[in-house]
């Protein structure tokens, strides 16, 4: 699928102008997290709530609508997973999802303002192509899970720009079965996907692709939580809920 030349008139100055303001509200939470952690008056707790704050503040700036379906179950100790659409499905996954720690990707860890922020709001880093590094993430998820802690994990490892899901890694969901713990999916669909879905290699190339026109729709929608006592039964039930979901949000691409 090819990409059209950005339509929406002055969008170039749209897009930087939403940059800016974005990536100096999060030197401002960052700086203020940093400030609390030093000052030894932040709890983890508060650092998910002040996390949650600064999402939601992302997506008025980026001039995202969510539409968002299903009640979602904030039980601690629950495994949340989705499918991978873009770099903005954690913030938006973290505007109603108030507690838990994000497994994302190492090479986040060079990212030195979204580090700090992940570093001081919860995150397990991961090394994907790496098996003894999947391992280690599986027995921290497990260890976290039997401590009550959630999980927002994206277990297709990777943004897919196709109709339906990449396999999903089963790691995580075996850390559900063997502890005995809720896994509640979540399905995250795009409402442009010439424009949203995350086609180009450049970060600020794609940025300025989708935030370039005045609004983003994404629909969201949170599936009753799950339980099971095998992990490759709950990773396969999840991601057939999450892709008929995705067919189900497809329809309104026309629309959007």
């Amino acid at each position: 699928m090819q990409i059209k030349a950005i339509g929406y008139p002055f969008g170039w100055l749209l897009a930087a102008l939403r940059f800016v303001v974005l990536i100096g509200s999060m030197a401002f939470i960052v700086a203020f997290g940093w400030m609390l952690v030093k000052l030894k008056i932040a709890d983890q707790q508060l650092a998910f709530k002040i996390r949650t704050v600064w999402c939601k503040l992302a997506v008025v700036i980026l001039g995202i609508r969510i539409r968002k379906t299903g009640t979602l179950d904030l039980t601690p100790g629950t495994l949340y997973v989705g499918n991978h659409r873009s770099l903005i499905d954690p913030i938006v996954a973290f505007c109603f999802i108030d507690n838990g720690y994000a497994v994302s990707k190492v090479e986040v860890s060079g990212y030195p303002l979204v580090h700090t922020g992940a570093q001081l709001s919860g995150v397990i880093y991961v090394q994907r192509n790496n098996s003894e590094s999947r391992r280690n993430t599986k027995d921290i998820i497990t260890e976290y899970l039997l401590q009550n802690n959630s999980i927002l994990i994206f277990p297709e490892g990777t943004t897919g720009t196709e109709k339906n899901t990449l396999a999903f890694k089963k790691g995580s969901f075996e850390a559900a079965a063997i502890t005995n713990h809720p896994v509640v999916a979540f399905a995250i669909e795009m409402g442009n996907p010439e424009k949203d879905f995350w086609y180009k290699d450049g970060l600020l190339s794609q940025f300025f692709t989708t935030y370039s026109k005045w609004k983003t729709i994404v629909y969201l929608h949170f599936f009753n939580p799950v339980y099971g006592t095998s992990g490759e039964q709950l990773c396969e039930q999840c991601q057939n809920k999450i892709d008929q979901k995705l067919i189900e949000f497809q329809m309104n691409w026309k629309q959007a």
